[in-house]
């Protein structure tokens, strides 16, 4: 009977998704991906669990290489892992010396050797800058560390506990000055182990700074549209508020979910609970806002989606043409064909039918 060799037994504890047997059998020796073997297998930990929470009891495993022509990687063999059940998978290239794995790390273009259908989400492995090797520690790091990891967890608590706008200011407030010692976040930096507490303090200055200019506004804006019962009156208010609405932060208008009297905010874990006056006013006239702009465009809207999928594949595509995903476009468009005769029935682009002349 040939013997199983080193990498053949490795390859057997990520076919079933086996961390304990990978932290025991792998070589301390080593980094991988650039940073420790404790930490890369508490990143692909994670991914195992990923796998498990959706049904996925192996990994088949699938060989092929780095196909990436401007990566220094090119070339470089590897095994693309896929969810039994759910078709999920990720791609991971070896270095192989002698018989010894040296290395294993994430591909982002990596070529298998036989083509795969039906697969469905792409998982992945990032590393921190701070859990780089090469990265140098110091006590100044360590010290805005523990003091981002003590602010993040005065609000994002497990399980959650819900805050007001009152204690969002205070925290703010609090922690101005080590958002500025460790410096304002930028999505294109690299993630660090404060990264969690910068992007929450980001976010959470910008709904601070809209909701502070705006709340007037919006106070007044929820208060008129009670009123507001033709689809001319309900126009009117959506033209009337689309400044305050467009000013608002993207992630205020599409991170939230109602849960009750409160919201939660969805791209964190744990979540994050607002509630209050002030909070739910405002998210409840983004929400307002939405839903009666995809009602009235649904109606009003002069194309048909053929029609704005041939706009939109123009090679002459302007930004000026993106007003056509914008109401007061269509409410003009239509008002200027009916005063030439032009009947264009409602709901055309939700049924797909064409303009009638």
């Amino acid at each position: 009977m040939p013997q199983t060799t080193y990498l053949q037994t490795i390859l057997s504890y990520f076919a079933s998704l086996d961390i304990v047997s990978l932290r025991i059998h792998l070589k301390e020796e080593y980094s991988y991906q650039d940073t420790t073997k404790l930490i890369f297998l508490s990143k692909l930990d994670q991914v195992f669990n990923k796998f498990k929470n959706v049904g996925d009891t192996e990994l088949l495993i699938y060989p092929g290489a780095c196909a990436g022509k401007a990566c220094d990687n090119c070339g470089v063999k590897g095994y693309r892992f896929v969810g039994n059940f759910s078709k999920h998978y990720i791609d991971l290239l070896f270095v192989i010396i002698s018989a010894d794995i040296r290395d294993i790390f994430y591909c982002s273009c990596f070529n298998p050797d036989v083509e795969l259908d039906g697969l469905q989400r792409k998982e992945s492995i990032f590393i921190d800058k701070d859990d780089l090797i090469t990265f140098h520690k110091t006590p100044e790091y360590w010290e805005k560390v523990f003091a981002a990891f003590n602010a993040y967890s005065e609000l994002v608590e497990d399980p959650p506990k819900p805050f007001d706008f009152e204690v969002m200011s205070r925290w703010l407030d609090k922690h101005f000055e080590l958002n500025a010692k460790i410096g304002h976040y930028n999505i294109l930096n690299p993630t660090m182990k404060w990264s969690p507490f910068s992007r929450l303090y980001d976010d959470l200055t910008n709904f601070s700074n809209y909701i502070t200019a705006h709340i007037l506004e919006i106070l007044h804006a929820n208060y008129t549209l009670q009123y507001a019962k033709t689809d001319d009156e309900r126009i009117e208010w959506m033209l009337q508020h689309e400044t305050i609405y467009q000013k608002a932060p993207l992630s205020w208008s599409f991170f939230f979910d109602k849960v009750g009297e409160n919201y939660i905010i969805k791209n964190q874990n744990p979540v994050l609970v607002l509630t209050g006056k002030v909070f739910i006013e405002t998210l409840c006239f983004t929400d307002s806002y939405q839903n009666q702009n995809m009602e009235l465009f649904d109606k009003y809207c002069i194309y048909t989606n053929e029609m704005f999928t041939e706009i939109s594949d123009k090679e002459d595509f302007t930004i000026e043409d993106n007003n056509i995903y914008e109401l007061r476009f269509h409410i003009k468009r239509r008002k200027e064909m009916e005063a030439l005769g032009i009947n264009v029935p409602f709901y055309i682009y939700k049924q797909g039918n064409q303009t009638d002349s």
